[in-house]
């Protein structure tokens, strides 16, 4: 997905500066994070393997095993190239207006929430549709900055795979679609390769975290 046009965070960029720091500096250091694990999944050899696997892909078994912090930092974590570009990608075309609009703590706020959820999501369909394998990647937390995004931007336009565009809700909506979709074929074990429910996680937190700001905003107007 690829925003083509959006319109409304830039003029706002002083403010939001203020809260939590620069946007786009936000960004790139979440991605520059996520690149340096990268990094790290190719550079440290078999034994190396070993110990990013262990502390930085989640399941139900790093947690039962009380590795909790793999929660969080599965979410900075990739082992393929091509995983890794279009989350940064989505990361860079989704976090910088949302960024900007809402300022760069609410940015850093969804991606590690979003995260958390996301992760959560995966362990509980683990626990449900008895499926042990573990997750890894930016995806959930993605999710959840595209879903504040779409509701933020209604009237932006998004490529879809570079070539079809939609409204970002519609195309939001379809990708979340998908997932669900996914999750319900995925329940035996039949996953696809794709932690379905982390997606779904996420998005979850994204929509209640737009209502719950949108409600505060609105109370505060009629204060």
């Amino acid at each position: 997905m690829e925003p083509r046009t959006y319109s409304g965070p830039r003029r706002r960029r002083t403010y939001t500066q203020r809260r939590g720091g620069d946007p786009v500096r936000t960004v790139w250091g979440l991605i520059t994070v996520n690149v340096l694990v990268f990094v790290a999944w190719h550079a440290l050899g078999r034994a190396g393997f070993d110990f990013m696997a262990a502390h930085f892909m989640v399941s139900v078994e790093s947690v039962t095993s009380l590795r909790l912090w793999t929660l969080l930092t599965s979410a900075f974590s990739h082992v393929d190239a091509g995983h890794l570009l279009f989350n940064m990608l989505a990361l860079y075309v989704f976090g910088r207006p949302v960024a900007e609009a809402l300022g760069a703590r609410a940015l850093l706020h969804l991606y590690v929430a979003g995260a958390l959820v996301a992760s959560l999501g995966h362990v509980l369909f683990g626990l449900v549709g008895g499926s042990p394998n573990p997750a890894l990647g930016a995806s959930g937390a993605v999710m959840a900055i595209a879903v504040v995004f779409a509701a933020l931007f209604p009237r932006a336009t998004l490529l879809v795979n570079f070539f079809v565009p939609l409204r970002a809700p519609v195309a939001v909506a379809l990708y979340v679609a998908i997932d669900l979709f996914g999750l319900i074929g995925g329940f035996g074990g039949a996953g696809g390769g794709v932690a379905h429910a982390a997606h779904l996680g996420g998005a979850l937190y994204g929509l209640v975290y737009y209502l719950v700001r949108s409600r505060g905003r609105r109370r505060i107007r009629r204060e």
